[in-house]
């Protein structure tokens, strides 16, 4: 038979062991479970609406929406009747080329994808420059990124162009634009510290 004190000692055995396995159990829970914490939420992030480089609001959809799978039919959205690269040739002082020629200096797609398709949603670009697009020749593509812009995505590089060529228009030379521009626009553009001299 036990006595009175044998049965205390068991039952705080029995206490302190179950105490003991409660506290790893918290701790597996703590460690392995964390998930389970945080608030569960059933967002769509393609419809989660975040803040564009020009102030405007934007959702991932939206941004996908202006893309399209196919390359559209050619029709030049920089033609030689608008002076985009005519005063763009001015203001760099290439005074030696012409801005009619096809073939145009390999920084001139640079500078288009800088400060026209660089007012679009920051995804927009990435996502024209990951389409399916060969080499002809050179450095020159089968298609323009344009051609992969639906109707909306066109009507607002139409808009870009036309808000560049103003703005190029009032500038002296091309570092005065890209300080005019950036400014302008909220782009954020790696500029030089000195204008070309």
């Amino acid at each position: 038979m036990t006595t009175k004190k044998e049965n205390y000692q068991n039952v705080d055995i029995d206490a302190r062991e179950l105490k003991r396995i409660r506290d790893i159990e918290e701790r597996q829970a703590l460690l392995f479970k964390t998930e389970a914490l945080l608030p569960q939420t059933s967002v769509d992030k393609e419809l989660e609406k975040f803040q564009l480089r020009n102030g405007k609001v934007s959702s991932l959809r939206e941004v996908k929406d202006l893309i399209r799978d196919m390359a559209r039919e050619y029709k030049p959205m920089f033609p030689n009747e608008k002076p985009f690269f005519s005063l763009m040739y001015k203001l760099n002082g290439w005074d030696d080329l012409n801005p009619n020629d096809f073939i145009k200096p390999p920084c001139c797609a640079l500078y288009i994808k800088q400060y026209i398709y660089g007012r679009f949603d920051r995804e927009i670009l990435p996502s024209l420059l990951a389409k399916e697009n060969p080499l002809i020749s050179g450095y020159v593509k089968k298609y323009k990124l344009f051609q992969f812009l639906n109707d909306q995505g066109l009507l607002l590089l139409e808009g870009y162009i036309e808000d560049a060529i103003k703005v190029m228009r009032e500038s002296k030379d091309w570092y005065d634009f890209e300080l005019k521009y950036t400014s302008l626009y909220n782009l954020s553009v790696q500029l030089k510290l000195m204008p070309k001299r």
